[in-house]
């Protein structure tokens, strides 16, 4: 069976986008580490999407922003890879709560998921 790339690039964008509304919704109820999990998720599948337009493969099975940003063919800037980075904190705070002891500040998360945001929403354009 043929894999109908588009189809599946479609897909990922359209969770992605749920995703990062299930994450402004949960950071309202003051559920960050929740919150950002998704956020990082809708990133995460964002980014996927567009690995995929460029590969013509299904998207590699890894959680790591960065390592799926430089497999697309977008070229960050130094701070889009920082916050990419600092993002896969909250992955692994969401999964393994031995992680910094699962601990989440609040302001710290507030900021980077606004950042986040701006990202994901410019990612989700291309």
């Amino acid at each position: 069976m043929l894999m109908d790339v588009e189809d599946l690039v479609r897909r990922w964008r359209e969770d992605a986008l749920e995703d990062m509304d299930l994450a402004r919704d949960i950071l309202k109820r003051g559920k960050h580490r929740h919150a950002m999990f998704f956020a990082h998720l809708a990133l995460e599948k964002a980014l996927k999407a567009l690995v995929m337009r460029v590969t013509k493969k299904h998207a590699p099975r890894i959680h790591n922003l960065p390592e799926l940003a430089s497999r697309t063919s977008i070229s960050f800037d130094e701070e889009q890879m920082k916050l990419l980075s600092a993002m896969n904190f909250y992955q692994l705070a969401g999964r393994y709560l031995d992680t910094r002891d699962g601990q989440v500040d609040p302001e710290r998360a507030t900021q980077n998921f606004r950042k986040s945001k701006r990202m994901f929403e410019w990612l989700i354009k291309l």
